[in-house]
């Protein structure tokens, strides 16, 4: 995988990050955008660090749909882990690591966060501030009542705009939709587990022997 596509993925996965959320509010029936996302907020206050599996379909313009699943971690305040059959993309909030097996290859870079990138410590530990949100109705989604967000960026960057469904009873984030100038993707989240004590060594990473590395630090 090219070093331009491996950062497009890394930039996507980040937000899987925002689905973190693990609270026993009850949502009332007369509430705006900025109140559900100030629940969501509360309900991340008291994490420390989290595991979650996860599921993706990633669409690139004029391609086909490409869909994996894999597990994520995060700790505060900037690091995270994200591992599926076909990459692992690792960061300890200074340094970032893609590895992609089949390649025998990683890509070692700083770490890089720009206003409109989605990342995870954004979106679990604080309301992303560059971004308008509008709660544009609610539904049903695998059975449950969901909220339904709208995120646009407030000015032009790479994510061009977002879509959020987060649970009435819990504030749950259950699936994202995110529009970019080259794809659109959809991320669901389950399995989550907080506050277990996840090592700093799961945020670092350590090149398999006849590994290439490529340092573009």
């Amino acid at each position: 995988m090219e070093p331009k596509m491996t950062k497009i993925i890394l930039s996507k996965l980040l937000i899987l990050a925002v689905f973190l959320v693990n609270s026993h509010v009850f949502a009332q029936d007369d509430i705006t955008a900025q109140e559900v996302i100030q629940n969501v907020q509360s309900a991340y206050k008291d994490i420390t660090d989290a595991k979650a599996s996860f599921s993706q379909t990633i669409k690139f313009n004029k391609s086909k749909a490409q869909s994996s699943s894999g597990t994520l971690y995060i700790k505060k305040e900037s690091k995270y882990r994200i591992e599926t059959g076909s990459q692992t993309i690792v960061t300890d909030g200074s340094t970032s690591w893609s590895y992609t097996p089949s390649k025998k290859q990683v890509v070692i870079d700083h770490y890089k966060e720009t206003g409109n990138t989605f990342s995870p410590n954004k979106y679990l530990f604080q309301y992303p501030e560059n971004f308008y949100s509008d709660l544009t109705g609610t539904e049903k989604l695998n059975g449950k009542d969901v909220y339904v967000l709208s995120l646009k960026p407030r000015e032009s960057g790479y994510v061009k705009s977002a879509k959020l469904w987060v649970g009435k009873d819990d504030w749950i984030i259950k699936k994202i939709y995110i529009v970019t100038d080259e794809s659109t993707s959809t991320y669901s989240i389950k399995n989550i587990q907080t506050n277990i004590g996840v090592a700093n060594s799961k945020f670092t990473f350590s090149p398999p022997e006849g590994t290439e590395v490529i340092d573009m630090r």
